[in-house]
Formats: C-alpha cells, structure tokens, sequence
C-alpha cells in the first residue's frame, strides 16, 4: 500500500503529521480517523493544521475542531458531516460523525 496523504503532507511539514501504529493521522499529538482528516483538510490547509494543534493542546484542539464542524456552515458544506471524539487504542481520536453512526448501527465499536 502506498503512503497516506498526511504522510505526503508530512514530509514537506518536517514530520509533524505522521501515522500512528493503527494508521491513524497524528498532527503534533492530535489523532484524526483518515475520513476525519480528509475533512479538515477540505478546511485548512495542512500546515495550518498543524499550527492550529501546535497552538493549543490536542484535547482543546480536538474540542475547538468539533465546534468548528458543529457549525451550521460547516454542517452544510460537508453534507451534515461533523467530528467527535471517540476512544482509541492511544488515547482520544477524531473521527467523522458518519463513522461512529456506522459502528453503532453495526453492534457497536470492534475490538481488536
């Protein structure tokens, strides 16, 4: 398989994106689900996204994200897609609203 987008979007950012072991996006600590990525970076460039998590902590990141994508706004123009916070393996990780709803109509959250 080849590289992920933020992997690309990485290297020209000296690294500050990279992938987590379970091939989630990292910028600077904030951990994003690849369709929540592919999200943000519809609003903001890369290296504006990483100033953004560099700026803050990634939890007060997270939260001000969330808000951002809660907007009716955002909500119009992403087509009723937000981000939430979920657990993961690591920590906190950002992913799409329509992907948690998939987990939850399908039994749930899968363990690995």
């Amino acid at each position: 398989m080849g590289n992920r987008i933020w992997e690309l979007h990485g290297l020209t950012l000296g690294g500050a994106i990279r992938t987590t072991p379970d091939g989630e996006a990292d910028i600077a600590g904030l951990v994003l689900s690849e369709k929540a990525y592919l999200l943000a970076v519809r609003d903001f460039r890369p290296a504006q996204l990483v100033t953004f998590v560099q700026g803050r902590d990634p939890e007060s990141a997270a939260q001000a994200l969330i808000a951002h994508y809660a907007q009716p706004e955002s909500l119009q123009v992403s087509g009723g897609r937000g981000l939430v916070s979920t657990r993961g393996m690591g920590g906190t990780v950002l992913r799409r609203t329509d992907e948690v709803r998939a987990e939850v109509s399908a039994g749930g959250p899968r363990r690995t």
